[in-house]
């Protein structure tokens, strides 16, 4: 089958142009992009005519004066073309597939000089120069990567360098470990090498964070959980192995592990007896393992803590005993390397089991 290619007049970008007689105006989409500008449209063989029709049948919508995108593209990215922009931050990182923290707002990125922007919803609104509700607009986009057609998301490491900006530590810390475990699942995500990189052009009030980027939690609740933890002065040793079990999403003690269980995968039956066979594993290896819900570590903090101190005082007392229990490998050498945390810890425990004999 024949094809040409056409240069793009605005970004230099060669188009894919297709026998108009064999691809549909869908196929030039999916040969070219999400989004087509009308003159791309036309420079691949299209007539107004066709676009309208397939407006009518529903192939394609207008996302925004002069651009058009298949019907079937993600809500998101239409309404951050008919902004005027392209998405960024948390909201273009969920394109890739990455976990992202819960955000009710667009992010969009727009050229420093951008005007007439619209409304998320209606291309025919203007945004107004305060913040519209539920979009949030940073002016700061390069003209060169904004040229070719589609791109309507930023990069996987110019969306972080955005996050590093503009948000706070743990959704910071969130999405680069889910970018580092991206690239390690064979996703689109960023090397440690990209990873230095992106520090060493950030802030410097967010220089800290780094020694706290992991890359191995397979979900963000689970890097939430260990920052808390963190900050609560418990050790958190991410993907903590126990023979017959597997992999635990953390262990905090010499034989206590925790797992984060969300509803989407922990709540089905096939998910709940998989769980039940998990923890009585671990128990017939002397393993104890706590299971804490996102809502319940969101809201009820307090009491997490709580049982996980009184679960490291259990732990520590049974050390001293003669029963025999599966002994991590992992866990001596990081208790060697955390011996000052863990020596904080058990003040703090101490001072909190006086308080209860009172």
């Amino acid at each position: 089958m024949l094809s040409t290619v056409l240069d793009n007049e605005a970004g230099g970008r060669r188009l894919a142009r297709h026998d108009r007689g064999v691809h549909s105006i869908r196929q030039s989409f999916e040969g070219n992009g999400l989004f087509l500008r009308r003159r791309d449209l036309l420079a691949l063989g299209h007539t107004d005519g066709q676009i309208r029709a397939a407006m009518r049948r529903g192939i394609v919508i207008r996302a925004r004066q002069g651009w058009y995108a298949l019907a079937t593209a993600s809500t998101a990215a239409v309404q951050a073309v008919r902004v005027g922009g392209r998405l960024t931050g948390l909201s273009a990182l969920k394109t890739y597939g990455h976990w992202t923290p819960t955000t009710k707002s667009l992010h969009v990125v727009v050229p420093a000089k951008a005007r007439a922007l619209r409304t998320p919803h209606d291309m025919r609104k203007r945004r107004a120069a305060t913040r519209v509700r539920g979009c949030r607009v940073t002016w700061h986009d390069s003209d060169e990567l904004r040229a070719a057609p589609t791109q309507w998301r930023d990069s996987v490491v110019d969306a972080l360098a955005h996050v590093l900006r503009t948000a706070d530590r743990v959704t910071a810390i969130v999405c680069l470990d889910a970018a580092l475990h991206a690239r390690q699942e064979g996703l689109e995500g960023i090397t440690r090498k990209q990873l230095d990189e992106l520090f060493a052009t950030a802030p410097r009030r967010v220089q800290t964070w780094k020694r706290l980027v992991d890359g191995r939690a397979e979900a963000g609740g689970e890097t939430e959980f260990r920052l808390l933890c963190a900050d609560a002065g418990i050790p958190f040793l991410p993907q903590a192995f126990i023979p017959g079990v597997g992999d635990t999403d953390g262990q905090i003690g010499p034989h206590t592990y925790v797992e984060v269980d969300g509803s989407e995968t922990h709540d089905t039956p096939e998910g709940i007896a998989n769980d039940a066979r998990r923890s009585a594993a671990a128990a017939a290896k002397g393993a104890r393992l706590l299971r804490f819900r996102y809502r319940q570590y969101q809201q009820q903090w307090s009491s997490c803590v709580a049982a996980m101190y009184q679960a490291l005082e259990e732990d520590e007392a049974l050390v001293k005993t003669p029963v025999v229990r599966y002994e991590s490998p992992r866990w001596a050498r990081f208790e060697r390397r955390n011996a000052r945390m863990l020596r904080q810890l058990r003040t703090k425990r101490t001072a909190l089991a006086r308080g209860r004999g009172r």
